[in-house]
């Protein structure tokens, strides 16, 4: 039976990628497409709503988003001032017309209600653990459904959210993940309620989404390309020329950075693992049943997210005093000198039920890529 998902995404290149290798793959069901702000402002944000919904066939647009109080930033500057490449400009014809005041639309079941309702509505009619929030961008509307109506949302299966950078340099400032820094504090609020006990959440932060890389040869159609001199024989789709005209943009900008020419899939990762895991009373029927590990491991982290810092806002501030941290340059001296060894750093490590899961491996970039193109494209 497919898993029951809510996407909640801030409108970019790679959110599209995301969202379209959810709804082609036969595992998951949406049942909505949030939109919170975050690659773009929220007035804006209605725009790439509008075009998920004449390429992929659902979504959820919505008039008005607020966020958990507090100064929060957007990233405008790769990903357009619509989110997608400003396609809207660029290529006019993928906009879909405007529907008129009470008009149905086709396809589509349109709200005007806040994201943060549309969730909890979606909590309310599903069975209890069956519905799993991928959260592709800042964790606000996520907090404020949390905030709103704590019962409802503790019926959630699982959040599985695209965000944070743990053991590596940030990718908005040296020491925090885009999502982090755009909401500090409601990633401090959703964290904090993990940490309660509250629900399970898995992490896909920059340290297992950074090395999961697509070369754009691979992304962008042969059209594109043959602009920069390269030529090929693949079918134009719309679909194709779709993404192609958001992705040239953003290799631009890699190849002005000196960045390799290679598109990084933060946010197909997070979908990618709600594809091939449910939550964790469904994994352990699985493995009770003789299900064969998949590739997949997680491990507990504990953490804080750091919320007014003027160099650190965003910054995931783990605590490594007696723990089972990997890495010995981290350790701090007094855990070193506690006479702890490491079976029993592990053991305190693995206790904390209550720390969210952060994804330490994959079954491989090849095999994301493999996926991606194939369920998308048919390539």
């Amino acid at each position: 039976m497919p898993r029951k998902i809510i996407i909640d995404t801030d409108p970019g290149v790679d959110d599209v990628l995301a969202v379209l290798l959810a709804l082609a793959s036969p595992e998951l069901s949406p049942l909505a497409i949030t939109i919170t702000f975050g690659n773009t402002h929220a007035p804006v944000a209605y725009t790439p709503a509008q075009i998920y919904a004449s390429l992929a066939r659902d979504s959820r647009p919505f008039r008005t988003l607020r966020s958990v109080p507090g100064v929060v930033g957007k990233g405008d500057s790769r990903h357009g001032t619509d989110g997608l490449s400003n396609i809207s400009e660029t290529h006019p014809h993928f906009d879909p017309p405007e529907l008129a005041e009470g008009e149905d639309h086709a396809h589509l079941d349109l709200s005007r209600k806040h994201a943060s309702e549309v969730i909890l509505d979606c909590l309310k009619t599903e069975e209890p653990g069956s519905v799993t929030i991928i959260a592709l961008g800042p964790l606000s509307n996520v907090a404020l459904a949390l905030r709103a109506d704590p019962e409802t949302f503790a019926r959630v299966g699982q959040v599985v959210w695209m965000g944070g950078a743990i053991d590596v340099p940030g990718n908005t400032s040296p020491t925090a993940e885009f999502n982090c820094f755009a909401d500090p504090y409601a990633a401090h609020e959703v964290l904090e309620a993990v940490k309660r006990g509250a629900f399970e959440m898995i992490m896909a932060p920059l340290d297992i989404t950074t090395p999961h890389t697509i070369h754009f040869d691979q992304l962008i159609h042969d059209v594109e390309q043959a602009k920069a001199g390269t030529h090929g024989h693949r079918e134009l789709t719309p679909l194709r020329e779709f993404t192609s005209a958001m992705l040239v943009r953003v290799r631009g900008l890699m190849k002005s950075f000196g960045l390799p020419d290679e598109m990084e899939m933060h946010d197909p990762v997070a979908v990618w693992y709600a594809i091939e895991n449910g939550p964790a009373h469904q994994a352990a029927a699985a493995a009770a049943a003789g299900a064969e590990d998949n590739g997949w491991r997680t491990k507990p982290r504990v953490f804080s997210v750091e919320r007014t810092g003027e160099l650190t806002r965003g910054m995931c501030v783990v605590d490594r005093r007696g723990t089972d941290e990997e890495d010995a340059v981290l350790r701090t001296k007094s855990a070193i000198s506690s006479g702890k060894n490491e079976d029993q750093n592990a053991k305190r490590g693995s206790s904390r039920t209550g720390a969210p899961r952060v994804i330490t491996h994959t079954p491989g970039k090849a095999t994301l890529e493999k996926m991606l193109l194939g369920r998308i494209f048919a390539a």
